[in-house]
């Protein structure tokens, strides 16, 4: 079985798209998303939408993005300091979801189980307390810090995110984050992604796909919501002159 996966999407309907593109052309069975659908980017809803239309979707878990949306912003232990800046900005993104889309995003576990030809495959966006808090982030971690933070999780495979640049490492367990979709940083024009094969053995490629991310920075500065010269300076190494 051929399964496509993505995390970390955050708005970029554009990306998206590229990816999706690319998983059609591989004729992937089904489709995983590790969290962070929403955030940062330009098209909230538009985002959603495509997902929910996803004819072989397998799962979603949710991300501390989506948290925000379902447990608010103010007081949460996700995030220590949150500007008043970036509450502004989700505040403003909320409000372009509809309702259809803010009960799909709603419906997301912290994490999910599947078990596809007889493996065990963990889906979660970072690994978490007892609290459900995520812990510090390993942006290049080295194997037995991928394995302490995901020690209690029985699984041959653990998908996740969260960490935008990509790690694939094989321990115990494959722990795999395929990279950011839509959020590029220094890599300004890429998506990426990743396909897990599993026929009696376990197989994963990473993709990379080139997309228009000038259409991206466009549509940012059209709406010109809160904090979009941060998020443009952060997450698409754009500094303003």
């Amino acid at each position: 079985m051929k399964i496509g996966v993505i995390t970390d999407i955050h708005n970029n309907v554009v990306a998206l798209k590229a990816v999706l593109k690319k998983f059609e052309a591989e004729e992937v069975d089904g489709i995983i998303c590790c969290g962070d659908m929403i955030g940062i980017g330009p098209y909230p809803e538009e985002t959603v939408q495509m997902m929910r239309n996803i004819p072989n979707l397998l799962a979603c878990v949710v991300g501390n993005h989506e948290r925000y949306l379902t447990e608010g912003t103010e007081g949460m232990t996700l995030k220590q300091q949150m500007s008043d800046g970036e509450k502004a900005q989700h505040k403003w993104e909320h409000t372009q979801l509809s309702a259809e889309s803010s009960a799909f995003l709603h419906s997301f576990k912290y994490e999910k189980q599947l078990e596809i030809d007889g493996k065990i495959i963990h889906i979660i966006h970072y690994a978490m307390n007892e609290a459900n808090n995520y812990l510090h982030i390993r942006r290049n971690p080295e194997l037995n810090e991928i394995e302490t933070a995901f020690e209690n999780i029985k699984a041959d495979v653990i998908l996740y995110g969260h960490v935008h640049n990509k790690s694939i490492l094989k321990g115990s367990k494959y722990f795999i984050n395929p990279g950011s979709v839509g959020c590029p940083g220094k890599d300004l024009t890429i998506a990426r992604a990743g396909i897990l094969t599993i026929d009696k053995e376990i197989d994963f490629s990473e993709i990379a796909v080139e997309y228009d991310v000038a259409k991206v920075i466009e549509k940012i500065d059209d709406l010109g919501y809160p904090d979009s010269h941060v998020v443009k300076r952060i997450f698409y190494g754009i500094e303003e002159a």
